[in-house]
């Protein structure tokens, strides 16, 4: 993901031209404390859709049934430059991890939160730079699945931007185990019931070259036996992608504020198959086909949206 700063002019002119879906979103919950771009890292968790707010370094429960919202953990974090602080979380077996930049070193660490504070380390981590550093988590297997970035000194090391895997029980010395690489910053990325990971991989800024001249964005599964499209410039800067209710993957779009779906065709490609709504930072699929997505309301501040089926 890239530039949560910047203005969402762009956002506003995609939605009004380009809308296959009815836009029936609503505005669910104004996130408080929050700037539009910092509420990411949605997950579903029966009627509530759990985030993180990543400046404040808080995760965050908002229940779609009683629009109750709760502190789940609050988490000491860097916030300088464009994507540091709090990251990522996932759940396993009741315990909550969580990845963030380091207050003191700008480190990308990941540890065990299950408290609502730090717990212990699972990862010491790895040097930063201010954007292509990942973050996300997600489970596969029982283990925590990690996005790390390319401007990383991990991924520096290593050669790419990866997706690896870490030992929720290990200790924080531990080397993540390297699922698949090649990606230049795989901040959106999530694992379907049949353990088949998606990714919306970000391309290289870009923003000094024409748009023409950028270089497009890779949508691939992880083991690479599924079809790969690569989406050409404009560039969308891809911060989340969910199943949705009717099998579809819907992926949104730092740089347009929606959400695009994407479905397979007979001959095992992948091609686009409408809009559904604005989402600017991430999304959740509740149990009863619910979608929830981080955007903003008509005051262009933080909010979650919400659609039900």
């Amino acid at each position: 993901m890239r530039r949560f700063g910047t203005a969402l002019l762009i956002g506003v002119i995609a939605l009004s031209a380009c809308s296959d879906d009815p836009p029936d979103f609503e505005v669910a919950d104004p996130v408080d404390n929050a700037e539009p771009g910092d509420v990411i890292a949605l997950r579903a968790n029966g009627d509530a859709a759990e985030y993180v707010s990543r400046r404040t370094g808080e995760i965050r429960s908002f229940d779609t049934a009683t629009d109750a919202t709760q502190i789940l953990a609050t988490i000491g974090v860097s916030t300088d430059g464009e994507q540091r602080g709090l990251l990522g979380h996932t759940v396993i077996d009741d315990r909550r991890f969580a990845a963030w930049t380091d207050p003191d070193t700008f480190d990308l660490v990941v540890g065990e939160v299950t408290s609502g504070s730090v717990d212990r380390m699972i990862w010491s981590g790895t040097g930063t730079q201010s954007k292509a550093v990942g973050g996300h988590l997600d489970t596969i297997d029982g283990k925590i699945l990690l996005g790390i970035g390319s401007l990383t000194d991990w991924a520096n090391d290593h050669g790419s931007g990866a997706m690896v895997t870490l030992d929720p029980d290990g200790n924080e010395g531990q080397s993540p185990v390297v699922l698949s690489d090649g990606w230049n910053n795989p901040f959106a990325f999530t694992v379907l019931d049949d353990g088949t990971i998606w990714v919306a991989d970000n391309a290289p800024d870009g923003s000094d070259l024409p748009v023409a001249e950028r270089d497009g964005e890779r949508i691939a599964t992880t083991d690479a036996t599924g079809p790969s499209l690569l989406e050409p410039p404009p560039q969308r800067a891809p911060s989340a992608i969910v199943e949705l209710p009717d099998g579809r993957l819907g992926i949104c779009g730092f740089l347009d504020n929606e959400m695009r779906s994407y479905s397979l065709t007979d001959d095992g490609n992948l091609e686009r198959a409408g809009t559904i709504g604005p989402c600017l930072t991430g999304a959740a699929v509740l149990a009863d086909g619910t979608i929830v997505t981080a955007s903003t309301n008509d005051d262009g501040d933080a909010a979650l949206l919400i659609r039900t089926p």
